[in-house]
C-alpha cells in the first residue's frame, strides 16, 4: 500500500537531521510535480526552438535556444543558455540511412539530476565531504527514424503520490524537432519542427480542464503570442462579453492583441462572416441544381447535399430529365426514338438510352444517350443537411 503523503513538522529544540531538512524541500517539490503532472500536459514551456545556419567549411550548425520544458513525471528541464548539436554525438547514437538523404532524425530534450561536486569548506562524520546540492540537468538525445512515434507510451512515476523522475533510468523524453543529416560531409544539414511522413511535431505543454474561467468578462484562444515574428498569421478565438450582447469571434491577432473578425457569432445566434461560407445548407430551404449528364452516371447533386441524408430521410430529392438531342451523323441527321430516360431512386443512377432508327444505316441500335436533368432538394425546417 502506498503511503500517504506527508508534510514535514518541527518543534522546538528539535535536533534537525538531514532527513527532515530534505523532507521540508522534497514536499513543496513533489507537490508541484504532482500538479504539472496531472493538471497539465507535458511538453516545451518556452523556447528550445532548433535552428540550423550555414557551418564555415559544410553543412549546418544546429542550436538549440534556452528553454524551459515539462516531462511527463512533472519535472521542469531548464536549459539556461543556448546549447550547440553535436555531429560526433549524433554519429555515437545514429546510424543515418544514407539511401534516404531527406529523412528526419529526433532530437529529444531529457531531463537528469546529478549530485554537484562536495565542498571542500563543509565536513561531515568523520571529517568527511559531500555534495549540498542536487544540479538539475539535461541531456540532448539523438533519436532513430521513427522514434518519435510512441512518446505517448512512455511511463512515468509509479505512484500518484510520487515526485518528478531524476532521470536516471529510462528518461522521459520531450521533442524539439528534426535534423536531416548529410552522410557526405557529416554534418547536420537541416533542421525541421515537423516530420511530414509521421505527422509528428514539437509538442507544447497544455492544460487538463473540463471549465476554463475568466474573470474579466473575455476569454481568448491565441495560436501564438502577439508578439509572433513568423511568417503564418496568427489566428485567436475569442469569447468576450459587450455592453448588450455577447459574441464568438475568430479571425487574425493584432499586435496590440484585439482580434480582427472573420466570423461572429453573437449570444441570440446570429451569424456574420466576412468571407464566403460553402457547403451549407439552410433549414427550410430548396437547393437547385440543373445540366446534363450521360446514361450511368450518377445524378448530381446541389452544392452542400450530403448523399447519406438523403439516405436517411433527412432531406427530400426530386428529380426531371429528359433526353438531350445533339447528335449529327456523317451520313445526316440521325432519327432518334427514345427508349428510357429515367433516375433510379435507390441509387440516383441515371438511366437514358435511345433506339436509332435512322434509315440510312437500315438498322435499329440502342445507344446511350445524354440527358438534361433538373434536381431540387428539399431542406426541412426543423433540421438540416449534415453535409
Amino acid at each position: 500500500m502506498t503511503d500517504p503523503v506527508s508534510r514535514p513538522t518541527f518543534y522546538e529544540g528539535e535536533i534537525l537531521p538531514a532527513a527532515d531538512l530534505i523532507a521540508s524541500v522534497d514536499y513543496p517539490r513533489n507537490q508541484m510535480a504532482r500538479h504539472e503532472r496531472y493538471v497539465h500536459r507535458w511538453g516545451i514551456a518556452a523556447g528550445l526552438d532548433l535552428t540550423g545556419q550555414p557551418n564555415a567549411t559544410a553543412g549546418k550548425v544546429v542550436t538549440a535556444s534556452a528553454g524551459i520544458a515539462l516531462d511527463g513525471t512533472g519535472k521542469e528541464i531548464v536549459v539556461p543558455d543556448p546549447v550547440t548539436l553535436s555531429p560526433t554525438d549524433f554519429l555515437g547514437s545514429v546510424s543515418p540511412d544514407t539511401t534516404h538523404p531527406e529523412s528526419l532524425y529526433p532530437i529529444f530534450l531529457v531531463g537528469l539530476d546529478q549530485a554537484a561536486p562536495p565542498s571542500s569548506n563543509l565536513t561531515g562524520a568523520c571529517n568527511s565531504s559531500q555534495p549540498t546540492r542536487t544540479q538539475e540537468k539535461y541531456n540532448i538525445v539523438y533519436g532513430n527514424l521513427g522514434d518519435e512515434l510512441n512518446l505517448d507510451q512512455q511511463q512515468g512515476v509509479a505512484n500518484i503520490t510520487d515526485g518528478p523522475d531524476d532521470g536516471s533510468n529510462n528518461p522521459w523524453r520531450v521533442l524539439l524537432g528534426f535534423v536531416k543529416w548529410d552522410s557526405v560531409v557529416q554534418q547536420f544539414a537541416d533542421v525541421a519542427d515537423f516530420n511530414p511522413s509521421t505527422g509528428i511535431g514539437r509538442r507544447y505543454v497544455g492544460v487538463n480542464a473540463a471549465e476554463v474561467v475568466s474573470g474579466s468578462g473575455s476569454l481568448i484562444l491565441e495560436t501564438h503570442p502577439a508578439n509572433f515574428s513568423g511568417q503564418n498569421p496568427i489566428l485567436a478565438l475569442q469569447l468576450r462579453e459587450a455592453p448588450n450582447d455577447g459574441k464568438l469571434v475568430f479571425g487574425k491577432l493584432n499586435p496590440d492583441g484585439s482580434v480582427t473578425p472573420v466570423l461572429t457569432v453573437t449570444s441570440n445566434g446570429n451569424l456574420t462572416a466576412v468571407g464566403q461560407i460553402s457547403g451549407a445548407v439552410t433549414p427550410g430551404s430548396m437547393q437547385v441544381q440543373s445540366g446534363i449528364a450521360f446514361d450511368g452516371m450518377l445524378l448530381p447533386l446541389p452544392t452542400g447535399i450530403n448523399p447519406n441524408d438523403i439516405a436517411a430521410g433527412k432531406v427530400t430529392l426530386h428529380s426531371l430529365v429528359s433526353v438531350h438531342y445533339e447528335s449529327v451523323s456523317p451520313l445526316g441527321p440521325h432519327v432518334l426514338v427514345p427508349l428510357e430516360c429515367r433516375v433510379d431512386t435507390s441509387t440516383r443512377q441515371i438511366h437514358c438510352r435511345v433506339i436509332d432508327i435512322t434509315a440510312a444505316l437500315n438498322t435499329n441500335k440502342i445507344l446511350p444517350a445524354w440527358c438534361d436533368y433538373v434536381t431540387i432538394v428539399a431542406v426541412p425546417a426543423s433540421t438540416g443537411s449534415g453535409s
